[in-house]
């Protein structure tokens, strides 16, 4: 069986759930009566607009019937335009002017203005057809306008009579009976269409009437259910509260505040309700609260001993010493932790004794006297800290007034008031170092939490300490980064950050003070050599007892430092050009001195450029660079000397950098092209061979000279690259004539030194005549002097490789450069070539005419071939011939040709 109070919830969860029907029955007859409503204004609209468009047929007609009757009588042609257009709007011929209804065409002639268009054009029975018109309706509409149609007739035919000048006869027209009695036929069908809509829409709007009276008794009565309902359930709410809503408000606000003093009296009969429930739960809240309560005390006391550790925590990160560490220590136990007094102290080994390092509290002036000994022989050698270190664990004396393990300190404990005490090891790397001793005015105060947390604080001293010795480590590698970040490791001297830094706060001072500065970089002279043959150690040595003498020669002020390798650099205060010039001499001197590096007397020189401050640039990169240009010209102009930087060698320097640029994507971009010129045989004065010349044309710099842009491109090493693309072209330009049916003849290909000296260049320029299918036999690879100057031995290595593999080789430019008859004879070549700065002036000069005499003879002599280059007058070409000369290339017989040319020119 069911309680009274569980029968009322039911009941009032079903009236809840009436209301709620209740009330969505109200809300649907409350929608159907808006709905009525709805079409009763809907018929009225209907009706008005009807009215409008009936109306718009009757006003036309009598405007039309106006603009006649007023253009018969006055003849303004206006009153017949405005006839036209009346008629216009009213066929769907022209625009329907906005709010046409009140459109009264005698103010448009009054005013001049026209009436606004709207933009649409229908005509006014195709409005009335969409107007929902009866189909009787509308039959009576069109039969009142084909009479109106056919008044329109009549009144143009009487505007047409008053155009050729016979009013009367117009105006006759417009009055007599025809014309009223057709007028009557256009408004008789007219009113009855405005019956008809009158009948039909007021049958409408009683039938919709009627429906709108059901739906608002239907309202009405639904919505006084509904109150009856809402009553109910607020009484069956009442009997589920158990109480009123106002008592259950106080009840709810008074557990809300936390006050469960007075307990919520719960009748009988309403033991199953909402207050009943109130009231159990204020039982278990006042329960938790007391809970809550003794938790609290609970947490308190135990944040107070964290407290003491926070504290601890903090004085480990906040310290920068042991002394420093301790003292905190000591001091946040007492005030934080609730100890009398404790000290830390450390072992002294020599000794076997323990000092103090730091302590707080009451009674630490005992302390100045304490004698603690680590001999378990001795009274002071047997209390906690000496069992404690014998043992390695902490010791907690409980009772430091009775223990006998204190007898020794008995006394001092009872001036102070000590009743407890505790010691703890500290240790680094494991071994015991010291003690933490706190002290306590209470009996057994070392429970289970005051002894996990002195632990956990002695720990992190331990780990404070271990962060002290990491924290040494750190800033002595942190000095030796800093001195590698800043300075030169072999020499000491400043790197080339620090010499940034200090040199841009020189240039600084120079600024504000408005004096001249000298920047030098000086570069020994052929270092590589050292390193390459007595080894870098040797090399390491020399640089540092240099920078030893570098350093001797400045003053207080200046800079001296390393930039790299055997480059340094020297930043000089107040100094002009004079005094920079002495300087650079002092250098030279210094550095050519004799050094003595082990077993080696060695003796160096150097090559020194000067950029002036602020006539060569004004911030420290510039300076570096045009003092960098400068040096580089001495090491051009011979070494072993000093040079101011000047415009000109920007210029140069920025020219180089222009080709050296353009020359990286020379290739790429198809700038470059190989002509030909022929060589030519003196006994039969045939083509017997071709020189391939590299020739490079840039949009931004036009025609490049070969003497310009193949020492760039070597210094740059875009030689091998460049090279091998012409190699490739003239090998396979020689075998395009071969194909082409022309007798052979040899293609001869300048080689750069360095090319020369790649280690793969015979099986490379192999490869290459394979790849192109050209015989070796046809092709002669031109060499400078220079080739044999630095490994002379593998120069001739590498001639008898390409030799074996039937290449030809012939010495270029011979006479120019080091010639060496005893390397010459070891040579694999077949041919010299006699450079034109001998054959320019042989018809007039004496002297070139014996040095090119001698050079044929003693290629003959070593039956080698000779030919004569930059031959170009008769002149020139006799005596070479006279003194048997093989072979001449010059602008004599043809200057060099594109590849068409020189096929049109063997073909002739």
């Amino acid at each position: 069986m069911k309680s009274p109070a569980r029968s009322s919830q039911t009941q009032f969860v079903s009236y809840l759930w009436a209301c709620f029907g209740t009330l969505l029955l109200v809300a649907v007859a409350f929608m159907l009566y808006v709905w009525t409503e709805k079409r009763i204004d809907q018929a009225n609209e209907l009706r008005y607009a009807s009215h409008n468009l009936v109306e718009e047929l009757r006003q036309s007609s009598d405007d039309l019937t106006r603009m006649a009757r007023t253009y018969v009588a006055t003849g303004d042609t206006r009153y017949r335009l405005n006839y036209q257009e009346i008629v216009d709007i009213r066929e769907g011929r022209a625009t329907r002017p906005q709010n046409y209804e009140n459109v009264y065409w005698d103010l448009v002639l009054a005013n001049g203005q026209r009436p606004r268009s709207s933009g649409v054009t229908v005509p006014l029975m195709e409005l009335m057809r969409e107007a929902h018109f009866a189909p009787e309706e509308l039959a009576l509409l069109a039969a009142a306008k084909n009479e109106s149609d056919k008044l329109v007739g009549i009144e143009v035919a009487a505007m047409d009579l008053r155009a050729a000048g016979d009013i009367s006869g117009a105006t006759a027209m417009l009055h007599d009976s025809a014309y009223h009695r057709a007028k009557a036929d256009i408004m008789r069908p007219i009113g009855a269409v405005n019956d008809s809509v009158d009948r039909r829409t007021r049958q409408a709007v009683e039938e919709t009437a009627l429906d709108a009276n059901l739906a608002r008794f239907a309202f009405m009565c639904s919505s006084v259910v509904l109150v009856l309902l809402v009553w109910r359930a607020k009484r069956r709410l009442d009997d589920s509260l158990g109480c009123s809503v106002d008592q259950l408000r106080a009840g709810m606000e008074k557990l809300g505040r936390g006050d469960f003093s007075e307990p919520l009296n719960v009748p009988d009969k309403v033991r199953d309700s909402v207050w009943s429930w109130l009231a159990h739960t204020q039982q278990s809240l006042a329960r938790l609260d007391t809970e809550r309560i003794e938790a609290l005390q609970r947490i308190q006391r135990i944040s107070r001993l964290y407290s003491a550790l926070s504290q601890c925590n903090q004085a480990i990160v906040r310290s920068h010493s042991e002394t420093e560490l301790f003292e905190r220590i000591c001091r946040d136990v007492v005030s934080y932790g609730g100890m009398a007094m404790a000290w830390i102290g450390l072992i002294d080994k020599e000794h076997g004794r323990i000092n103090v390092a730091a302590s707080f509290g009451g009674g630490v002036e005992y302390l100045d006297q304490l004698e603690v000994s680590l001999d378990p022989n001795t009274p002071e050698g047997r209390g906690p800290i000496g069992l404690s270190y014998h043992s390695g664990q902490p010791y907690w004396c409980q009772d430091y007034q009775h223990a006998p393990e204190t007898a020794y300190w008995h006394a001092h404990g009872m001036r102070y008031g000590w009743a407890s005490s505790a010691a703890i090891p500290l240790r680094r790397d494991g071994e015991i170092i010291g003690f933490f001793a706190p002290y306590s005015s209470t009996l057994n105060a070392f429970d289970h939490e005051v002894r996990e947390l002195l632990l956990e604080m002695t720990l992190d001293i331990e780990f404070a300490l271990k962060n002290f010795d990491r924290e040494t480590v750190r800033q002595q590698t942190d000095q030796r980064v800093h001195y590698l970040a800043h300075y030169d490791v072999l020499t000491g001297l400043p790197n080339r950050s620090q010499l940034h830094e200090r040199a841009r706060h020189l240039l600084e001072q120079a600024r504000v003070n408005r004096s001249s500065l000298a920047l030098m970089m000086l570069d020994l002279d052929h270092f590589k050599d050292i390193n390459d043959s007595l080894g870098h150690t040797v090399g390491d040595s020399l640089l540092s007892e240099l920078a030893l003498r570098l350093s001797s020669c400045l003053r207080d002020g200046d800079l001296v430092a390393r930039l790299g390798g055997d480059e340094f650099i020297f930043v000089l205060r107040n100094v002009g050009s004079s005094e920079a010039s002495d300087v650079a001499r002092k250098l030279l001197d210094m550095t050519g001195q004799a050094y003595t590096v082990g077993l080696h007397d060695l003796k160096v020189s150097a090559s020194i450029g000067i950029a002036m401050y602020p006539e060569d640039g004004l911030d420290v990169e510039t300076l570096l660079q045009r003092a960098d240009a400068a040096m580089y010209q001495v090491k051009r102009a011979g070494r072993h000397d000093f040079r101011f930087f000047t415009a000109a060698m920007q210029q140069r320097a920025a020219r180089h950098l222009q080709l050296v640029n353009a020359l990286r994507y020379a290739l790429e971009r198809d700038q470059m092209h190989v002509v030909y010129q022929p060589q030519v045989s003196l006994k039969t004065g045939r083509i017997i061979g071709a020189e391939a010349l590299l020739r490079w044309s840039t949009p931004e710099l036009g025609t490049v000279s070969p003497a310009e842009f193949i020492p760039a491109a070597e210094e740059s090493g875009l030689i091998i690259q460049i090279g091998d693309w012409v190699l490739r072209q003239a090998v396979r330009q020689a075998r395009a004539w071969l194909d082409a049916g022309h007798a052979p003849i040899v293609m001869a290909v300048n080689l750069s030194a360095i090319q020369f000296r790649t280690a793969d260049l015979p099986s490379h320029v192999a490869q290459v005549l394979y790849e192109e299918g050209l015989p070796p036999e046809y092709l002669e690879l031109e060499l400078t002097e220079g080739v044999a100057l630095q490994d002379p031995q593998g120069a001739i290595a590498t001639m008898n490789q390409l030799h074996d593999r039937g290449i030809r080789m012939s010495i270029d430019d011979f006479g120019t450069g080091f010639s060496s008859l005893s390397h010459l004879k070891k040579f694999k070549v077949y041919k010299l070539k006699i450079d034109q700065s001998f054959v320019r002036d042989i018809s007039t000069d004496a002297e070139d005419k014996a040095i090119v005499s001698a050079i044929i003879n003693m290629a003959r002599s070593l039956g080698l071939t000779t030919i004569a280059e930059g031959v170009e007058t008769v002149e020139q070409l006799e005596f070479l011939r006279e003194q048997h000369c093989d072979e001449m290339q010059g602008y004599h017989f043809s200057k060099p040709l594109a590849p068409d040319a020189f096929r049109a020119l063997l073909e002739n």
